[in-house]
């Protein structure tokens, strides 16, 4: 019982669910602006359960793996926590860990690409791939490019990191699922024959009572899905793609 009242709680009286419950109200007490608060509620409602994210997240996630080789490996930076004893950001751990294992796989080169608005993203994720690197024994050669601040970017610099070394622009891509169709289609943009390789997916599939109740994860892993969604719509409309 005390479970069932906590799980209550915190899907009701924490956001988003107290945001909906307070839309609900405002629909039933106030005489203008009925309809708005109605849909309003209705549509923070479905973005934050389990099934409709899935439901927007899967169209992102569901991209061919392909089973070519490939002559680098290309990790996107995705934020940095300066203060901690690994730098990256959970998202972006996993990203490099991954990479990481690629490129030790395979002996070839590991390149970060992301410059990062507040701090140096870089240079504090390269102590992280130093630290990795000690535990797994790298001998394949680590590059960094610091100067991106956005995907566009990220295919730019890292195009130019590549020339400026003589490396073969034939790539594993790695980045986190929802974004590697982005991703994609800008570093091919760019003239690299790309074999994506994505991790960390949010598909879930199965779903049981509470995924039907509001939660703020939900929300997030959707209002990124809408964001990868516009991105790639500004790509086109710019013809930057």
């Amino acid at each position: 019982m005390i479970f069932i009242l906590s799980k209550i709680f915190t899907y009701l009286f924490l956001p988003p669910g107290v945001f909906i419950i307070v839309l609900l109200m405002a629909f039933f007490v106030c005489r203008r602006l009925k309809l708005l608060f109605l849909f309003s509620a209705i549509v923070l409602y479905l973005l934050c359960i389990t099934p409709i994210k899935d439901l927007l997240i899967s169209h992102l996630e569901n991209v061919k793996i392909d089973n070519g080789s490939a002559d680098a490996v290309v990790v996107l930076g995705g934020g940095v926590y300066p203060e901690g004893y690994f730098k990256a950001r959970p998202e972006a751990f996993e990203r490099i860990v991954y990479g990481l294992m690629l490129a030790k796989r395979y002996n070839i080169p590991f390149v970060f690409s992301g410059g990062g608005v507040k701090y140096n993203e870089s240079r504090l994720v390269s102590l992280d791939v130093r630290r990795l690197c000690k535990k797994l024994v790298c001998d394949f050669k680590t590059y960094f490019e610091d100067k991106s601040l956005s995907t566009y970017q990220n295919g730019y610099y890292t195009s130019a990191l590549f020339k400026m070394y003589g490396l073969v622009k034939n790539i594993y891509l790695v980045t986190t699922a929802y974004h590697i169709r982005r991703a994609v289609l800008i570093f091919k943009h760019f003239g690299f024959e790309v074999h994506p390789r994505p991790i960390g997916f949010a598909f879930e599939g199965k779903y049981i009572f509470w995924d039907f109740l509001p939660h703020m994860d939900n929300f997030y892993e959707s209002y990124k899905v809408i964001h990868e969604f516009f991105g790639i719509l500004s790509l086109k409309i710019l013809h930057k793609v």
